[in-house]
């Protein structure tokens, strides 16, 4: 990205957060995490944003995550996403179009889920961003 560049706030795009319920601290998840585990095992804590503020989400393993938000530099539209299920893995991708041309895709694959803010973060992402902005 070039220096001084500010990316536009995120559009979200496809999220499975919109109307979720998210706790406003880690321990308050924990708490209910430890409950629902004594129902049935394979609940844990994991942490998103809503709402631009950071909760925390009791999830199942084995539950399915997709979310998907855009960002514009200039005349360059970078789409992100997060795959994967809890418990297995997921796969982080940035593509990059400049108008209605496709120039790129990076990926990176992680055990635990990013937040966007991570993911964006990510040194190989921001470097190869930088290339097309």
């Amino acid at each position: 990205m070039k220096k001084g560049a500010k990316l536009r706030e995120s559009t979200p795009i496809i999220t499975e957060y919109e109307d979720a319920f998210g706790f406003p601290d880690e321990q308050k998840a924990n708490s209910y995490c430890r409950e629902m585990n004594g129902w049935s095992s394979g609940w844990t804590v994991e942490k998103v944003k809503l709402g631009g503020i950071d909760k925390w989400r009791v999830v199942c393993l084995g539950e399915r995550a997709l979310d998907t938000w855009e960002k514009k530099i200039g005349n360059v539209t970078l789409t992100y996403s997060t795959e994967g299920t809890v418990g297995v893995g997921y796969s982080h991708n940035c593509d990059c179009r400049r108008g209605d041309l496709m120039t790129g895709t990076i990926t990176h694959t992680s055990g635990i889920r990013l937040t966007r803010d991570e993911i964006e973060k990510l040194p190989s992402f921001a470097e190869w961003v930088a290339q097309y902005t």
